[in-house]
């Protein structure tokens, strides 16, 4: 780069250097984590107010086209946010594992409840939140003009940060390109499911907003992890893109309202951070009406697919068929869902029998059961060997294990043969 080059560019070399400045911690900030993230994704989202809620420490790294395709790789095996390098230089991944360790770790503003069947509820939610939101998330932002648009730059801006050789309008045709790939798997093939989850985002912000007249979050008035989990999806996907955000806005005000309390945590400034909270939801007093629809809700669309999801994994389906709001929908099977749908699973098998029996009428009421135990619990070998969320020689799971290996053999292969082919000369 020439002199005028880079007076030219002497905002981007200062991005440049933050980025990299970023991966390093300071003599006296040696107690923080260090987090890949990045405001469009949902489970970024999720962690890092989770983080501000409880008051960790931690750093926040850029997630742009180095570190994603490369750096982030290195560590985790694969392409994927977030990513938390710990005080240590442990590597973290995977928002719930991170999450539960957290807990464990920093036990000041709990976000589990002490009541077994009210965390079993949030186990519950959060699956349904990171899970089944992930359809509501691909569909809004990738299945209208205005939202595509928007986000292919957005995200290629965030993605071409601190790259004074890359503007935003060269990455964003790449980005879009590769989106149509989430639309088959997550059963958005055609315009009938499509409009079924339309209707579906209506009914679920009508469920919330009555909620949230009564009560601040999900499970009371105190955030749990089920919280986060619901609000990176809504946030990060339909609250941030202008086409769904209208949308929001105009059947889920009380819903944007949780949003910015969320959103706001441990921002300082103002005093602008809800700090004072209240007290979860007694189950055993008064009657929980919209905490069952939201069940209701999550029995007729999570609960199917989910189980759907567990089953064909088991064996060895790549596809399967699950009934969602009255509409029979084709997906791909995804291992990393049958392994999280197992664990909400263990949580309900877990409770003693006094706590099934008072959950089992409600859970039957709502759909939830018998869909949820129907199959039993149907083992998935995803983490067999693995210690998430901790990842040890840039290997995160089972498949990513298996790809670097089937990789290698092919190299091996590639380069046998060719000195076979120089022996013949």
């Amino acid at each position: 780069m020439t002199n005028l080059e880079k007076s030219i560019a002497k905002n981007l070399l200062r991005e440049q250097q933050c980025v990299s400045n970023d991966l390093q911690l300071t003599p006296d900030n040696q107690e923080r984590y260090r987090l890949w993230c990045d405001p469009n994704s949902p489970y970024s989202c999720k962690l890092r107010t989770y983080l501000n809620y409880k008051g960790i420490p931690y750093q926040r790294m850029r997630v742009n086209l180095e570190a994603y395709n490369s750096t982030i790789v290195e560590k985790v095996g694969m392409s994927i946010m977030p990513v938390i390098i710990t005080p240590l230089d442990h590597v973290m991944q995977d928002t719930t594992p991170i999450m539960t360790e957290f807990e464990q770790v920093y036990k000041d503003h709990s976000c589990t409840p002490a009541d077994a069947r009210l965390a079993f509820i949030m186990t519950l939610l959060e699956d349904f939140g990171d899970e089944y939101l992930t359809r509501f998330s691909m569909h809004y932002r990738w299945g209208n003009e205005i939202n595509r648009t928007t986000l292919s730059h957005r995200l290629a801006r965030s993605m071409s940060y601190g790259n004074v050789n890359l503007h935003a309008q060269k990455v964003a045709p790449m980005i879009l390109g590769r989106q149509s790939g989430f639309d088959a798997p997550l059963g958005l093939k055609d315009n009938a499911a499509r409009e079924s989850l339309d209707t579906q985002l209506i009914d679920l912000l009508s469920i919330l907003d009555k909620h949230f007249e009564q009560h601040q979050f999900l499970l009371g008035d105190r955030p749990s992890l089920a919280d986060f989990a619901v609000y990176g999806h809504l946030y990060a996907h339909l609250y941030q893109d202008p086409y769904s955000a209208a949308i929001m806005e105009q059947y889920g005000s009380r819903t944007c309202n949780w949003m910015d309390t969320i959103t706001e945590f441990g921002d300082n400034r103002g005093l602008a951070a809800q700090t004072e909270f209240g007290d979860w939801l007694d189950l055993d007093e008064g009657n929980h009406t919209t905490l069952e629809q939201l069940l209701n809700f999550v029995g007729k669309t999570y609960i199917p697919f989910a189980a759907g999801t567990a089953l064909a994994t088991s064996l060895g389906n790549k596809t399967f068929k699950a009934n969602i709001y009255d509409l029979e929908v084709e997906f791909s099977t995804f291992q990393y869902r049958a392994w999280s749908f197992e664990n909400v699973q263990k949580a309900y098998v877990s409770l003693s029998t006094d706590q099934q029996q008072w959950l089992q009428p409600k859970l039957t009421s709502a759909l939830v059961l018998p869909g949820l135990m129907e199959n039993g619990i149907l083992q998935c070998n995803l983490f067999d060997g693995f210690n998430p969320p901790f990842i040890k020689g840039g290997v995160c799971d089972a498949r990513v294990k298996y790809l670097q290996e089937k990789k290698l053999k092919k190299q091996a292969e590639k380069t046998q043969a060719k000195e076979v082919s120089h022996e013949h000369e």
